[in-house]
């Protein structure tokens, strides 16, 4: 189901995103046959789940100087099910901008807790799925980092009411992708890692891609003092999990050393 905007109109697309309403219960249905299908099939000790969120292209909305990205998703189906939680609507809000403007302005604390029962509802389910196919599975999920206080209303993600449900919580922490400096990881990582503790796994980004046209745009060239300044943000913290870096790939073209000094460090 194709995400509209505040404004009636469908969400555009940005670069390759467009997202999805994640009130939509047959896509919800698909994914949830599909971690079953998953854990019965291959031998995973564990899945991860992505995008379980509501529809925001943070790496490039969420950049400094931009303008509030607009929240959706407002289709029909999505306002009912808000209306049905919350008795919500006067009778005379017959077009999707006036409801939206309605809830911004007498019941947005509302909306926003029905965003993050949605997400949460499906994350709930997602672990039933999983631990009912495989028991010993794990299951973990990328989470949207927080800047400066948009991130939950905008996408529903509420690490508090995630973190019990999940058995990794990974900020994808990409700050070249947002124009910040490696110096912007850690501080962003400290409430995360405050609710799920040694259950935190940081994505770290390790390079940028220098062919936006080809896949998006990752931000400027990051050189390789960029990638050990990063690094350090999280070397040696007894506190976390581990990390993953994104993209992999960087690893194999010379980064790997950096990661590999730091983890002999540690030991």
């Amino acid at each position: 189901m194709w995400p509209v905007l505040e404004t009636g109109e469908r969400r555009p697309q940005i670069e390759w995103y467009v997202g999805m309403s994640p009130t939509d219960r047959r896509r919800q249905e698909e994914t949830l046959a599909e971690i079953k299908s998953i854990a019965r099939t291959y031998p995973v000790d564990g899945i991860f789940v992505d995008f379980a969120r509501w529809p925001l292209h943070w790496e490039i909305e969420l950049r400094p100087g931009r303008e509030r990205p607009l929240d959706s998703s407002f289709d029909s189906a999505t306002l009912a099910k808000f209306e049905e939680a919350t008795s919500a609507f006067p009778p005379d809000l017959d077009t999707t901008p006036a409801r939206a403007a309605w809830i911004r302005g007498n019941r947005l604390a509302e909306w926003v807790e029905f965003k993050c029962k949605v997400v949460s509802d499906f994350v709930s389910e997602a672990r039933n799925a999983l631990k009912e196919t495989k028991a010993d599975a794990e299951l973990g999920m990328y989470v949207v980092p927080d800047v400066n206080g948009l991130t939950e209303p905008l996408t529903g993600q509420r690490i508090e009411d995630l973190a019990p449900l999940v058995d990794w919580i990974a900020p994808m922490l990409y700050h070249n992708i947002l124009l910040q400096p490696p110096s912007w990881v850690a501080p962003t990582l400290a409430p995360v890692v405050k609710v799920a503790g040694k259950r935190t796994l940081p994505v770290l980004q390790a390079d940028s891609n220098r062919a936006p046209g080809v896949v998006g745009d990752w931000g400027p060239p990051m050189s390789d003092a960029d990638w050990r300044e990063t690094l350090s943000q999280v070397a040696g913290r007894p506190d976390i999990g581990g990390l993953i870096v994104f993209p992999g790939t960087a690893l194999m073209s010379g980064r790997g050393a950096s990661l590999r000094a730091m983890l002999g460090a540690g030991q």
